[in-house]
């Protein structure tokens, strides 16, 4: 009897697993035949760059520079890069572009690991892109706040830190006309949700293998309508990152749901959203743990069913990595100017 049950929950699960296997390949099929989709093949893209030694300081065009923040809404201080033009001129305005790193990762990466500033360079060579000012801030809580208010733990606010602190220091101290913003991983979901929770600051909003859908990160996309139902205690997590995502979402799903950008698109305000431009990215092999690619699919059919204007880049081969973000850097640069200029 046990044995037939058992052969039986396999079949079940089994079946599960492949039909949903089964639908996203069907699904991104059919997400490849819309416009604005491309397909970058595994070795294009590549470049070979020395390697750096200590923290990059200056280039031929640019100073970089970091900065310190003493937040009123978080108990610790924060830091940002900033790249600036050499020929900066404060009576002339400049587009902005901010970049957010991964989970637990740190500005430098966008420098070191990204080749953010050798990138540019070539892009100014061939004047494809004129001067942006640039800022990578640190997300704070040890590279881990998913640029969001805490819901469990005070004196971490950090997207009010972004919002109420940061972007105007940057207004104060730079003339700036445009801004655009984007991230790696975490930093993709802190650049959505951020851009998206205030359209009124960015122009342009973009991700790389961005956590743009927070329900896929573990399950199936058609939970969400039950998700907002759920309480998650937090004492059932003992891996430290699911716990500190309990720790920043809180436990209930509604809450969660109110931070999740494919969620926020279905619910802001259309015409709004429509004035912007969005650019989606990832490699096509990022599927485990976190569904990436899946979170990818998902976003681009969002944006075509609402009528946003969007740019998405599918890499083949390729994984969650920041060598992969440094193949699609140019891209996005130029999409950037291209929105903010």
């Amino acid at each position: 009897m046990y044995y037939l049950l058992s052969i039986f929950i396999f079949f079940i699960i089994f079946n599960i697993i492949v039909s949903r296997k089964n639908r996203m390949k069907w699904r991104l099929k059919k997400t490849l035949t819309y416009n604005n989709v491309f397909v970058t093949n595994e070795k294009d893209g590549e470049k070979d760059f020395l390697p750096y030694g200590d923290f990059v300081t200056e280039t031929e065009n640019f100073f970089v520079e970091e900065h310190i923040i003493d937040s009123l809404y978080v108990d610790e201080k924060m830091s940002y890069l900033t790249v600036i033009p050499k020929t900066y001129m404060p009576e002339k305005s400049y587009p902005a572009l901010f970049l957010l790193h991964g989970l637990k990762d740190c500005p430098n990466d966008w420098i070191s690991k990204a080749r953010l500033l050798e990138h540019y360079e070539n892009l100014l060579k061939k004047k494809a892109i004129g001067n942006m000012i640039i800022i990578i801030p640190n997300s704070g809580f040890e590279g881990s706040s998913f640029y969001s208010d805490f819901k469990k733990i005070k004196n971490k606010r950090y997207e009010s830190y972004f919002v109420e602190e940061l972007i105007p220091e940057i207004k104060e101290n730079y003339n700036i006309k445009s801004a655009g913003i984007c991230g790696f991983s975490m930093g993709g979901y802190g650049a959505f949700k951020l851009g998206l929770k205030h359209l009124e600051l960015f122009q342009v909003i973009g991700s790389f293998a961005g956590a743009i859908s927070l329900v896929r990160l573990s399950i199936n996309r058609r939970i969400a309508r039950i998700v907002k139902f759920i309480y998650i205690p937090g004492f059932l997590f003992k891996d430290e990152d699911k716990e500190n995502f309990i720790s920043i979402f809180g436990s209930w799903g509604k809450d969660i749901i109110k931070e999740d950008p494919y969620t926020l698109i279905k619910n802001l305000d259309k015409a709004e959203q429509q004035k912007k431009r969005f650019y989606i990215s990832v490699g096509k092999e990022d599927k485990e743990p976190y569904n990436m690619m899946h979170q990818w699919v998902d976003m681009v059919g969002r944006a075509k069913r609402f009528n946003l204007p969007y740019e998405a880049h599918l890499y083949t081969g390729e994984t969650h990595r920041w060598e992969y973000v440094s193949k699609d850097l140019e891209n996005f640069l130029k999409y950037s100017w291209l929105h903010l200029k």
